[in-house]
């Protein structure tokens, strides 16, 4: 029962496709004292399997792939039934690498999650001395249930997050406006651990008056959810932003939109700005989201402008405020979203106060290079685990 237990516990904690598949076969030769294992996947729509990995067999299986016929493997796909074999030097169906790689005794359990059907699993021995026993199938089948819940999911989880990451792009600014005495530079990425990706979304439109609208804003949550509601929030902000740019008009009209369309439970952080590039002028309206960072040239020092209105999605009929600045010659505005700042190295976290350092450090680069700089390092503090979206959107006045 505890190499059951431990068994189990390697299986469910694999993240990723090779690791899954690793442990998988490793556990099948640790629990059942086997010379060999592997795993093969099935494709239903070319009626194949193919193999991602074994246990103590040559190289070549891995990625080879049989049609569905009547060897073994096929068998336990299409009868749905665990299949035995003392001898398979002897069996009438072969799979011609199986035979040359010396496999005698093999056991093969079918892998089936939801009523799915999605491969096999298997254990073999290279010498006739020992059959798989009615135990030896328990132990198998064990594994099998375990291991077909865990590639379920991993299905589920990349289906969910390729979904997520075309709509992303769908809505994702193409390119940014160039403005005069201005440079800009952006920064995007979905996560890459296993957190789903979620709802982080930014823009930069010309509006009347020659402004700019600009905002950075996050959906609570995760997953497809999070993103729809993330495009029907930026399409919102930048549709009200085109009537009156004001940032303060713009948040106090889109919240009462946002808050009757958003995914129960779901909430919005976002700040958004209206830029004139002649003057300089910016004016930011914060609703509950990471405080933009203001780097100042003649100062040499970066500070937080702070807002304490709240997200979108909490408190109907709200009247969002806003806040003025004036960017001079090589002034700096950093907007970003809270997957730069909570990235961690232990339990410490990236942190808005060493963003703010490298904002200061780097301010002698352009937009974009200053944000590539900012964001390697953020990178390297994290071993480059990214565990949430992350958007850091820079704005340096030049002239």
């Amino acid at each position: 029962m505890e190499a059951l237990r431990r068994v189990a516990l390697n299986i469910t904690s694999s993240r990723e496709r090779e690791e899954l598949f690793s442990s998988i076969v490793r556990s099948i030769v640790a629990l059942l004292g086997c010379d060999s294992s592997g795993i093969g996947l099935f494709d239903a729509e070319r009626q194949m399997v193919s193999i991602p990995a074994v246990y103590n067999l040559p190289d070549y299986f891995i990625g080879s792939r049989y049609k569905l016929n009547a060897d073994i493997l096929s068998q336990a796909i299409q009868n749905r039934r665990e299949q035995r074999l003392g001898d398979y030097q002897m069996a009438l169906h072969q799979i011609k690498e199986f035979a040359d790689a010396g496999i005698r005794s093999i056991a093969v359990v079918p892998l089936v999650a939801r009523g799915k059907i999605l491969g096999v699993i298997w254990a073999s021995m290279l010498s006739p001395e020992r059959m798989f026993s009615d135990y030896d199938m328990v132990l198998l089948e064990s594994i099998g249930a375990q291991a077909a819940a865990s590639i379920d999911g991993i299905y589920l989880f990349e289906e969910q997050r390729y979904i997520s990451e075309m709509l992303q792009r769908g809505f994702l600014p193409g390119r940014l406006p160039k403005l005069i005495q201005t440079d800009i530079g952006v920064f995007y990425a979905s996560a890459t651990e296993a957190a789903v990706v979620g709802g982080d979304f930014y823009d930069a439109k010309q509006v009347p008056d020659h402004l700019i609208s600009l905002f950075v804003g996050d959906v609570s949550g995760k997953g497809v959810a999070a993103t729809a509601d993330a495009a029907m929030v930026k399409y919102t902000l930048r549709a009200i932003s085109f009537e009156n740019p004001d940032p303060a008009h713009v948040l106090t009209r889109a919240n009462e939109i946002v808050i009757q369309q958003l995914t129960s439970g779901h909430f919005v952080t976002v700040v958004f700005g209206s830029y004139d590039p002649e003057t300089g002028s910016l004016a930011l309206s914060i609703a509950g989201h990471p405080h933009p960072l203001l780097y100042s040239a003649s100062g040499g020092n970066t500070a937080p402008i702070i807002k304490e209105d709240p997200a979108f999605g909490l408190i109907s009929h709200y009247e969002y405020s806003d806040t003025e600045v004036t960017l001079s010659a090589g002034d700096i505005l950093a907007l970003y979203t809270d997957g730069l700042i909570e990235l961690r190295r232990d339990k410490e976290f990236f942190g808005e106060a060493r963003l703010g350092e490298l904002i200061a450090r780097y301010s002698d680069l352009g937009a974009q290079e200053m944000a590539d700089r900012i964001i390697s390092e953020a990178k390297e503090f994290a071993s480059n685990r990214l565990t949430d979206d992350i958007v850091l959107f820079i704005i340096k006045r030049t002239g």
